[in-house]
């Protein structure tokens, strides 16, 4: 017996045109969210609300980006959002620290290289 004739399978010359030009009406909807500060309208919103608070762990740079990355990141992102809806306080919290060890004896290096000990705000915009 031929199981593909069991299947409803769509049929592979049959395509539908995209009509919806999401590549040109994103940038305009991510133009307005800024504008609008969306963000921060929904931090507000929710500002006497319980807390959720979910800490994004650093990127991970020691090689490319993959697609596990993007995966991370958008389950980090439904949880956050699901949580907001949810009646929480959901603000997104970025890791950035990445054991940044090496990045930190570099910016000192730089400091030393100078003869400057630098104070807390010099090594936070270094």
């Amino acid at each position: 017996m031929d199981f593909k004739q069991t299947l409803n399978l769509p049929d592979p010359d049959f395509t539908i045109p995209m009509r919806a030009q999401l590549g040109q009406r994103e940038p305009e909807w991510q133009r307005a969210w800024n504008e609008a500060d969306a963000y921060r309208a929904m931090q507000d919103a929710r500002r006497n609300d319980p807390a959720y608070v979910l800490h994004d762990g650093p990127p991970y740079t020691n090689s490319a980006i993959h697609i596990g990355t993007a995966l991370n990141k958008i389950l980090k992102d439904f949880v956050v959002k699901s949580r907001h809806m949810m009646g929480f306080r959901a603000p997104y919290v970025p890791g950035y620290d990445n054991h940044g060890l090496p990045i930190e004896q570099a910016v000192m290096k730089k400091f030393a290289e100078r003869k400057e000990t630098p104070d807390l705000k010099a090594l936070r915009e270094a």
